[in-house]
C-alpha cells in the first residue's frame, strides 16, 4: 500500500483523508465513544437500555464476540455447517436467518466443550456472475471477488463466529483443482461419461439444464424461460449406479423426516437394473451404448430382440430397414448382447408395453406373451430359459454358467457379473436419470478432458491439475462459447499419444462444486491431497447441516452421491456426509397485489386506512395482501442493513430466532418485534435491580429463614427447569424459538423475587448468572455487558468463575439434586412417571430403569409377560422406558389402566 503523506493527518486537514482512513477513523471513534458511554468502559451503569446504548455495547464487544475459540485437540468434535451462499454482493434476510441459527448452535456447542467446526465459504461459480459480466462489460472473476469481499464484511457485521481460516471459494483454482480431481476419479471408475442426448435447453441463459433444474411447468429453475429440447453431446455422471446405496442410506437418516420422502420419491423404487448394449450399424460400433432398464435381470439370456419407442433418439430414417416388420419398424441396427455377444435385432414399436419412464425394452418371448407373438410374427429365434429342477423349484437353463440356478441366485450372480464386466448390473428405478453436468458457459470448473482423434476422450493427468480457466479480455453475448474461442487454450496435445488434440470446452454444473465442499473446509490449504485423512476421519460426518428447504432434492442428492462415492474411494470414513438436517423456512415479506391485474405495488402506494378493504392510492383498485418469499419484483424485500441500523445486531438476532421454529417460514413484521425488545429491557432492568440491591451492603437478611428458604427453592427449581428446556431444545430439536421462550420464562420468574431475596439468595444469583450465560449464543454482546454488570458488584454469593468473561464461561449444568422424569410406558401407552435425581438419572442403565418401572403398581403384574424393552435417554432432560408385553396376557388379572 502506498504511504499517505503526513500532511493528510494534520488536525486541520481531516477533510483530505482518504476514504479508507476516514472509515477507520470512524470505527475508532465509535469504539472510543462506546468505552466512554457503557459500563464496561466507564464503570457507570446506565439505568435504561436505549437503542444507542445497545449499539455502543456492540461496538465495544464486537472484536471479542467474533473470535472462534479453539478447544483442546482431544475434545469431541461437532461439525455444524450452514449452506454456503452465492456471492451476489449483498446479504438478504434468508442469509441472516440461516447464519444466525448456525452461529447460535455453534456457540452453544463450544460452551459445552466441543471442538466445533463452523466454516464459511462461497459457491462462487455460475451463470449470474457471467451474465453480470456481459451486462457490465467486466470480467466475472473481478465481479465475484468484489462481491465476496462485500458479503464477508456483512457476515462479520452479524458477529457470526465462523472459522474464517477455513474459508474457500469454488472459483479459486486451489479449490476447483480438487473438483476436477473428483471428476477424474469418477471418470476412472466409469461413472463419468459423454453421450449424445436430447437435453433441456434454456433459451434465455443459453445453456443446458439437468432434469432436476426444470420445474413442473417445464420452465428453467433460474431464468423462468420455457425449456426447449436440443440434441447435444454432453457429460453425465452415473448417479444411477448408486441408486440402491442412496435409497438404503435414507433409512439411516432418522432426523430428515419429510426430506427423506422427497429423496425417496426422486430416486424411485429400485426394482430392476440397467444393462448396457453396444449398438452397431452395418458392423460399425456406435460411440454410445444403449442402456436398457430390466426388471427381471435373471432372464437376460432369454432376450431375443430389443424394442424402442418411436421418440427414441435412435429412431432415425437412415437407420430403418427397407421393409417394415409386423407390429413395428425393423431397424438396420443391431445390439450386442453383453454376455453372449450375439447380435440382436432392434424394432421401433408403439404396440408393446414399456415400463414407466423408459424408452426401450428387452423382449423375452419365453416369459411374455406379447414378446412371443411378436417374435413368431417376425421369425425371431429365441431360447427357453426357465425349467423346474428335481425339487420342483423354478430355475434358469440355457444361460451359460448360470444354468440350473434358482431365480434369486441367478439374479444376483448375473448382476454381479454385469458389474464386473462394467455393462450395468446395479439396482435402479426406471425413473432415475444420470446427472447431466455439462454447461456451455465460461464461469465454471473446466472439465479436465482432452479430445484426441485417435485416443478419443483422454483424462488430463492428475499431476497437470488444475486445468485453469484462460484469461479473457471481454465477453460476447449469452450463448457464445467463450472457451471455444480461446484457441491457445483449446489447442493442446494428447497426454496419451502426443498428437494434436483439443480441450473440452464445456464447464461443470455448479452443483458439482457444492457436492463436496464440506470436505475441503477441513483442510483448505492442503496442496497435496483433497483432504488429509486424519482430518477427515476426525471431523466427519457433518453433525448438523442447515439450509433452505428448496435444496432438499438436487443439492442434497448430489452431495449424498458424491459422499457415497468418496467413501468407496477411501477418502471419507462413512457414506452419508450429513447426520442431522435442519431445513430452515424462508423469511416472508408482506406483498400487495392488485386484484384485477395481479400487478404488485409497493406498500407506500396502498391506502390501508380500512384494514378490510385496501386500495391502490392512485387508481382506487382493490388490493389483496399476502405473505410471500421476499423479492424485488414483489416490492416486499427488506434490506438487512436497514434492520441492523435500526435495531442493532443482538436485537436482529433475537428477533430472527424468537417466536417461530427454524423449520417454519417467518413473516417479517415490525409488529412482532415488541416482545423481544421489551424482554431485552427487562433483562437490563433485572441486572440494574441486582446491582442496586447489592449496593445496599452485606448486612444480615431481614427475610425470615423460612421465607428465604422458600425463595431459594423457587429459584432452584426455576433455574433447573428452564435450563433443562433450553439445553434440550438446543441439542435435540434445534428449536431456538423455544430456547428464547425458556430464557424469557426464567427472566419472568427472577423479576418476581422479593428485593431482599435478590440481595441475599444464593439461588437467585445462580439463576441470574445462568440466565446471562444462556443468553451468550443468542445475543453475545448484550450477554457480555450484562455479565460485566453482575461480576463487578461486591458481596457476591455464588461460586462462579468471576475472573472469566461470560464469553468464556461453560454452558450451565443441571444441579445434582434436581429431579428429572423417567416416563414409563407399556405397549407405547404412558403408565407412570418417576422423578429421579439428576446425578442418578444420567448414569441410569436400562436394567435399573426397568427395575424402577416394575416397582410401580400399574406395571408390576406384567413382570413375567415382557417381550422386549426399549430405553431412550435424553441426557439432562428425560428418559423413556417402553415395556412391550405379549398380547395374550390375562387381562382379568391386570389393574385398571395397565397393559
Amino acid at each position: 500500500m502506498a504511504m499517505v503523506p503526513l500532511k493528510y493527518f494534520c488536525s486541520n486537514s481531516m477533510h483530505m483523508l482518504p476514504r479508507f482512513c476516514l472509515r477507520q477513523t470512524a470505527v475508532c471513534n465509535n469504539l472510543n465513544l462506546a468505552r466512554r458511554l457503557i459500563f464496561s468502559g466507564t464503570g457507570i451503569w446506565d439505568q435504561e437500555l436505549t437503542r444507542e446504548l445497545k449499539i455502543d455495547i456492540e461496538n465495544y464487544w464486537k472484536s471479542r464476540v467474533c473470535i472462534s475459540k479453539q478447544q483442546p485437540a482431544e475434545s469431541q468434535k461437532f461439525y455444524v455447517l450452514s449452506m454456503f451462499p452465492y456471492p451476489s454482493g449483498k446479504l438478504h434476510m434468508g442469509h441472516v436467518r440461516v447464519y444466525t441459527i448456525s452461529d447460535a448452535i455453534a456457540r452453544f456447542y463450544r460452551m459445552n466443550g466441543k471442538d466445533v467446526v463452523h466454516p464459511m465459504g462461497w459457491d462462487a461459480f455460475g451463470l449470474p456472475a457471467e451474465n453480470a459480466a456481459i451486462e457490465r462489460n467486466e470480467l466475472p472473476d473481478k465481479w465475484t471477488y468484489s462481491n465476496i469481499e462485500s458479503m464477508r464484511q456483512q457476515l462479520k457485521q452479524l458477529s457470526c463466529s465462523f472459522d474464517w481460516e477455513r474459508e474457500v471459494a469454488t472459483c479459486d483454482p486451489a479449490y476447483y483443482r480438487w473438483t476436477q480431481y473428483v471428476f477424474l476419479l469418477l471418470f476412472r471408475s466409469r461413472l463419468a461419461y459423454q453421450k449424445q442426448a436430447s437435453v433441456n435447453w434454456d433459451p434465455v441463459d443459453r445453456t443446458v439444464l439437468a432434469d432436476e433444474q426444470v420445474d413442473d411447468q417445464g420452465k428453467s429453475w433460474r431464468s423462468g424461460a420455457k425449456v426447449e429440447k436440443k440434441l447435444l453431446r454432453q457429460w453425465y455422471i452415473r448417479t444411477t449406479a448408486y441408486s440402491k446405496s442412496l435409497l438404503d442410506g435414507l433409512n439411516t437418516l432418522s432426523d430428515w423426516k419429510d426430506i427423506v420422502n422427497l429423496q425417496k420419491h426422486w430416486i424411485g423404487e429400485c426394482n430392476g437394473c440397467n444393462f448396457d448394449f453396444i449398438v452397431e450399424l452395418d458392423g460399425c460400433e456406435f460411440e454410445d451404448v444403449l442402456t436398457v432398464h430390466c426388471q427381471q435381470p435373471e432372464t437376460l439370456f432369454g432376450v431375443s430382440h430389443v424394442y424402442l419407442k418411436p421418440d427414441h433418439l435412435l429412431n432415425k430414417k437412415e437407420y430403418h430397414a427397407s421393409t417394415d416388420s409386423a407390429g413395428g419398424i425393423d431397424m438396420r441396427l443391431k445390439t450386442v448382447h453383453p454376455f453372449t455377444q450375439k447380435r440382436l435385432p432392434v424394432f421401433v414399436s408403439d404396440k408393446v408395453n414399456y415400463a414407466e419412464f423408459t424408452d426401450a425394452r428387452l423382449a423375452v418371448p419365453c416369459l411374455n406373451a406379447e414378446d412371443l407373438e411378436f417374435a413368431l410374427q417376425n421369425k425371431i429365434t429365441f431360447n427357453n430359459i426357465l425349467s423346474a429342477n428335481e425339487n420342483g423349484d423354478v430355475c434358469i437353463v440355457n444361460s451359460a454358467e448360470f444354468s440350473n440356478l434358482l431365480l434369486p441366485e441367478a439374479r444376483d450372480m448375473i448382476m454381479k457379473k454385469a458389474l464386473e464386466n462394467k455393462v450395468g448390473g446395479y439396482w435402479v428405478s426406471s425413473k432415475l436419470r444420470d446427472w447431466l453436468i455439462s454447461r456451455q458457459r465460461y464461469w465454471g470448473t473446466p472439465i479436465p478432458i482432452i479430445h484426441c482423434s485417435l485416443c478419443k476422450a483422454v483424462p488430463v493427468p492428475f499431476a497437470d491439475l488444475p486445468v485453469l480457466l484462460p484469461k479473457v479480455d471481454k465477453f460476447a453475448d449469452k450463448g457464445s462459447s467463450v472457451l471455444a474461442s480461446v484457441q491457445d487454450w483449446v489447442n493442446t496435445t494428447c497426454p496419451k499419444c502426443g498428437g494434436a488434440a483439443r480441450r473440452e470446452t464445456d464447464t461443470m454444473d455448479t452443483f458439482v462444486d457444492s457436492s463436496w465442499y464440506y470436505l475441503r473446509y477441513l483442510d483448505p490449504r492442503n496442496s497435496f491431497e483433497i483432504c488429509n485423512k486424519e482430518n477427515a476421519w476426525k471431523n466427519l460426518p457433518v453433525d448438523l447441516y442447515i439450509g433452505g428447504k428448496e435444496h432438499a432434492v438436487m443439492h442434497l442428492f448430489y452431495a449424498r452421491f458424491i459422499g457415497h462415492f468418496l467413501h468407496d474411494q477411501g477418502i471419507i470414513p462413512q457414506r452419508e456426509p450429513f447426520v442431522r438436517l435442519l431445513p430452515q423456512g424462508m423469511v416472508m415479506g408482506q406483498s400487495f397485489r392488485l386484484k384485477d391485474t395481479g400487478r404488485y405495488v409497493p406498500k407506500e402506494q396502498v391506502d390501508d386506512s380500512d384494514k378490510e378493504n385496501l386500495i391502490e392510492i392512485s387508481s382506487g383498485s382493490a388490493v389483496e395482501v399476502q405473505w410471500e418469499k421476499m423479492s424485488k419484483s414483489k416490492h416486499n424485500g427488506v434490506d438487512p442493513q436497514d434492520v441492523l441500523d435500526e435495531y442493532g445486531v443482538d436485537s436482529t438476532r433475537l428477533i430472527m430466532l424468537a417466536d417461530v421454529p427454524p423449520k417454519s417460514n417467518r413473516n417479517w413484521s415490525p409488529h412482532t418485534f415488541v416482545g423481544v425488545l421489551n424482554w431485552q429491557r427487562r433483562l437490563w432492568q433485572l441486572i440494574s435491580k441486582f446491582r442496586e440491591e447489592k449496593a445496599r451492603g452485606h448486612h444480615a437478611c431481614v427475610l425470615p429463614a423460612e421465607q428465604l428458604a422458600k425463595q431459594d427453592a423457587l429459584m432452584f427449581d426455576s433455574r433447573n427447569f428452564h435450563l433443562k428446556g433450553a439445553t434440550f431444545n438446543f441439542m435435540e430439536t434445534f428449536n431456538l424459538a423455544l430456547v428464547v421462550s425458556k430464557l424469557q420464562g426464567l427472566t419472568s420468574d427472577l423479576r418476581k423475587a422479593d428485593s431482599e431475596a435478590v440481595r441475599c439468595s444464593v439461588e437467585f444469583e445462580r439463576a441470574l448468572c445462568t440466565l446471562v450465560i444462556m443468553l451468550v449464543p443468542l445475543a453475545p454482546h448484550l450477554a457480555a455487558e450484562l455479565w460485566a454488570g453482575i461480576s463487578s458488584v461486591k458481596n457476591k454469593l455464588s461460586n462462579q468463575d468471576w475472573k472469566r468473561s461470560v464469553l468464556d464461561q461453560p454452558w450451565p449444568i443441571i444441579d445434582a439434586g434436581y429431579k428429572l422424569n423417567l416416563v414409563i410406558k407399556v405397549n407405547g401407552r404412558e403408565k407412570g412417571l418417576v422423578k429421579i435425581s439428576s446425578e442418578c438419572f444420567n448414569a441410569m442403565t436400562e436394567a435399573e430403569a426397568l427395575d424402577i418401572a416394575l416397582q410401580q403398581d400399574s406395571v408390576t403384574i406384567i413382570r413375567a409377560n415382557i417381550r422386549k424393552v426399549s430405553y431412550t435417554v435424553m441426557p439432562g432432560y428425560e428418559a423413556v422406558i417402553n415395556i412391550i408385553c405379549h398380547k395374550d396376557i390375562n387381562r382379568k388379572n391386570l389393574p385398571v389402566g395397565s397393559c
